[in-house]
């Protein structure tokens, strides 16, 4: 799918640019160039950044490559 279409980038390249360490909307557009025109797109790949994020934070993998979820408990 495309995300950004003044430039053609795809979401395996915002997704790759989050992978790599852009985890701002102005990271991904120095990146792959995502979000550097009309700003149409900004809001979906901050959208695909925050479940980046997510997905990071809910896995972790131990000293021996042991995959553990972070369970996080909220109260109301």
């Amino acid at each position: 799918m495309i995300v950004c279409v003044c430039h053609g980038v795809r979401c395996t390249a915002v997704r790759a640019a989050i992978g790599g360490g852009a985890h701002t909307v102005d990271a991904v557009g120095s990146s792959c160039g995502a979000g550097t025109d009309c700003g149409a797109c900004r809001g979906m790949i901050e959208d695909m950044i925050d479940e980046a994020l997510e997905e990071q934070s809910a896995t972790r993998v131990d000293a021996r490559g042991r995959t553990h979820l972070a369970l996080s408990v909220s109260s109301a």
